[in-house]
């Protein structure tokens, strides 16, 4: 044998090793992809591309890259691997037999889950393939640089409740998860209140690391966070119900020196101007006891609680909540606490959660308490005392967090069932089906410090919290700010989930930011946008009340849009629901340069001018701009509804519009709406085919006009099959249809 017919043999030889490697030894398949296991990866791809590939387990730090099929059904494939006896760090010098691994591989909905749970374990890895993905979630905190972009490729991430204060922005915005998204089109999901870390293309590989022995690994396919999240919320439960009154302006001060009394008359003031709020909280100090807040009680300031609290309700029409905590800093009074400066109570141990649940229900709820901000859980909790359910040390710091916003949601349930609000600023996967909303900190009152709690919003929407709030006008610092930066902050506050406005400054310091404490001007356009939230409210609770199968409220571009890389880099601009593309402005420039993903964009305040997609584009910006487009294809509601004080001045019925912005030929589009009268889930529907649009609107409880963008006037509609004529307005490129009062109607336009 000559050299080169040597070559030539041993080249064919590696060929037929490599294909033998690569040879699938099982096959799963799961929401249209396809999982295949080698000697050596394992591969998950869908029709055009693969979208993971998996080359090692990580056990006790030992790496398992060689496994054996034990068994494959059509629902799971079972692995078995060995890896040496000192995996098992508590073992004997003559005890050297290899430890068996087992891993599971399951067939679920939406995807794949892999499974295993060595009795030695202490910490489990997995190891992939970076294939020039993206990746997104994990963390609010803006890891790892203070980056304002959601995209963590090339970042390292720790998952692990802990306030990093002002080390990573925004100042205790502390809501984590163990769930990531790739731009490949798949999300990630880690089932465990371990802590671990994440390495995104880090020398071509992705690393995932959780400090607990059991693997419990979940893999959702689909197209767009939307399809993702709507797997994920079936495994975790659906996101806690969301009541209309915290939908609108929520008010606050961060110190009420004046006591209940400085609560009324701020309401009444605001209700002369007809500026409208639906909800009022108290933030500490407003209690007895350590820290004016051990008690739970309402202390001298606030006395006779039951009453100013109906006053609220009644005269203003403002439902009340309070800021609580399970810490009692040094004021030890229930069963068991964790030792520490806050004191901590262990909410792991039954006997203290029933009495700290029994205490807020008679002095709190009972009296007409409907919800609470939640804080703290983030700071100074301590580890390494021992939990009375036997919690191990790696998971205390994430599972706090989650049984903080369980602990509270139980016992607002048990006295205003599905009509109550719990927020938090630490919060963990899980948590969803009991906190209404996270908000995002504490954000410092400046430009720097309002863009990064909004960069905080887009990757708490990557995680699969569906409702966000920012502390309008920023914490940090004193009350009273620029016009500009409180406009803009009211602007972006009011397109965001939880809107919730910040009266005063930190710790009630220096002026405050009142509206009564600027001009004429300015008071009209802080009632302009409170106004505006309002109409928008009908949508906005529809949204928050089917997060689990429509997705968040705020979606960042690239949630939407996983494969458009242009969207990747993107925390400034964000759908509200699938209808409307915000862009607010968080800087002092005249000029609004923003991204419009494909297709055709109407400009909300002038209909009639439309933008092709697909491009980035500049629009000029006076102080009164808030930049949104009406996405092509799309349903969207607005409604004038008689709620919180705004009932004072306008007591009348509500009005609901339903807007319709029809799609090319073909298209189909539907909207959800929960309604606000009667509460149940009405579906409205869309379609086009040709020059014919066909809309079909179920019964309301409401009065209802119907709002259809067009470019032309209609040649023919029908409503119900009755021919019927409607006002086009060509200006606003708009065609108004009043439809019949509580019956269902097709209305059929020929364009």
């Amino acid at each position: 044998m000559n050299k080169n017919q040597w070559i030539v043999c041993v080249l064919f030889f590696l060929l037929v090793s490599l294909n033998a490697l690569a040879k699938p030894l099982a096959q799963l398949k799961s929401q249209g992809a396809e999982l295949q296991v080698t000697e050596q990866f394992i591969e998950i791809r869908d029709q055009q591309r693969v979208l993971i590939k998996l080359t090692g387990f990580n056990f006790n730090y030992f790496p398992l890259r060689h496994w054996r099929v034990e068994e494959a059904t059509s629902n799971h494939i079972q692995l078995t691997g060995s890896l040496p006896a000192d995996v098992e760090y508590y073992h004997t010098a003559f005890d050297t037999e290899p430890r068996e691994i087992s891993v599971t591989i399951s067939a679920v909905e939406g995807g794949f889950r892999f499974y295993a749970n060595p009795s030695w374990g202490n910490q489990v890895g997995l190891e992939l393939d970076y294939l020039g993905d993206h990746f997104f979630g994990l963390s609010a905190p803006l890891q790892p640089d203070n980056r304002l972009s959601p995209d963590l490729t090339g970042a390292s991430v720790d998952v692990d409740v802990t306030a990093e204060g002002a080390t990573f922005f925004e100042n205790y915005a502390s809501a984590f998860s163990a769930f990531y998204m790739s731009s490949q089109g798949y999300g990630a999901f880690f089932d465990s209140f371990a802590s671990g870390r994440y390495q995104f293309a880090i020398n071509g590989k992705n690393y995932i690391h959780h400090n607990t022995g059991t693997l419990d690994w979940y893999v959702f396919i689909g197209a767009d966070g939307t399809a993702i999240h709507k797997h994920y919320f079936k495994l975790i439960g659906h996101p806690k119900p969301v009541p209309a009154w915290a939908m609108g302006p929520v008010g606050w001060r961060d110190q009420n020196n004046g006591g209940a009394k400085e609560i009324i008359d701020d309401v009444a003031r605001l209700t002369e101007m007809k500026i409208p709020f639906t909800s009022w909280f108290v933030d500490r100090p407003y209690s007895d006891g350590a820290h004016a807040w051990s008690k739970m009680n309402f202390s001298k300031g606030f006395s006779d609680p039951k009453n100013w609290i109906a006053t609220l309700n009644e005269k203003f029409h403002l439902e009340f909540m309070t800021w609580v905590s399970p810490a009692t800093f040094g004021d030890e009074v229930f069963n068991r606490h964790l030792q520490g400066k806050f004191s901590y109570i262990d909410l792991s141990d039954g006997m203290s959660v029933t009495a700290y649940q029994q205490r807020l229900r008679t002095l709190q709820h009972e009296i007409g308490v409907k919800g609470h901000k939640i804080d703290r859980a983030d700071e100074a909790l301590p580890l390494h005392e021992p939990w009375s359910d036997g919690t191990p040390t790696q998971q205390r710091h994430n599972k706090y967090a989650y049984l903080m916003a369980k602990a509270h949601h139980e016992v607002l349930e048990q006295t205003w069932p599905a009509d109550n609000v719990t927020f938090a600023r630490a919060a963990i996967h899980r948590s969803q089906p009991y906190l209404s909303a996270i908000w995002g900190g504490d954000p410092r009152t400046t430009f720097d410090g309002m863009r990064a709690n909004f960069a905080n919003a887009m990757r708490s929407a990557f995680m699969g919290f569906p409702v966000w709030g920012t502390d309008v006008g920023g914490y940090q610092g004193e009350g009273f700010i620029p016009e500009d930066l409180y406009t803009r902050w009211l602007q972006a506050g009011s397109l965001s989930g939880l809107f919730e406005i910040k009266l005063d400054g930190a710790g009630g310091d220096g002026k405050d930011r009142m509206p009564w404490q600027y001009n004429e001007d300015f008071q009209a356009r802080f009632r302009k946008i409170c106004e505006d939230r309002m109409q928008f409210l009908p949508y906005l609770y529809s949204l928050a009340n089917t997060s689990e199968t429509t997705g968040v409220l705020m979606k960042p571009l690239a949630y939407v849009h996983l494969h458009d890389k242009n969207t990747w880099d993107v925390w400034d601009q964000f759908y509200l629901g699938d209808a409307i593309l915000a862009a607010p402005v968080f800087d002092q420039n005249k000029i609004r340069k923003l991204y419009l993903p494909e297709g055709t964009w109407r400009n909300f305040d002038k209909p009639a001018e439309t933008f092709k997609g697909g491009k980035t584009i500049e629009l000029p910006v006076t102080l009164d701009s808030l930049p949104r487009f009406i996405k092509q294809n799309s349903i969207f509601i607005t409604g004038d509804f008689p709620l919180g004080n705004r009932e004072v001045w306008k007591p009348d019925g509500g009005e609901l519009k339903v807007h319709v912005n029809p799609g090319l030929s073909g298209d189909e589009v539907e909207f959800i709406y929960k309604d606000l009268v009667d509460k149940f889930q009405k579906r409205i529907r869309a379609a086009r085919n040709g020059n014919n649009l066909e809309i079909a609107v179920p019964s309301l409880a409401t009065t209802t006009e119907l709002t259809v963008y067009l470019n032309n006037a209609p040649k023919q509609i029908t409503v119900a099959g009755k021919l019927i004529k409607a006002d086009y307005d060509a200006v606003q490129a708009t065609l108004k249809i009043k439809l019949p009062e509580l019956t269902s109607a097709i209305v059929r336009i020929a364009l």
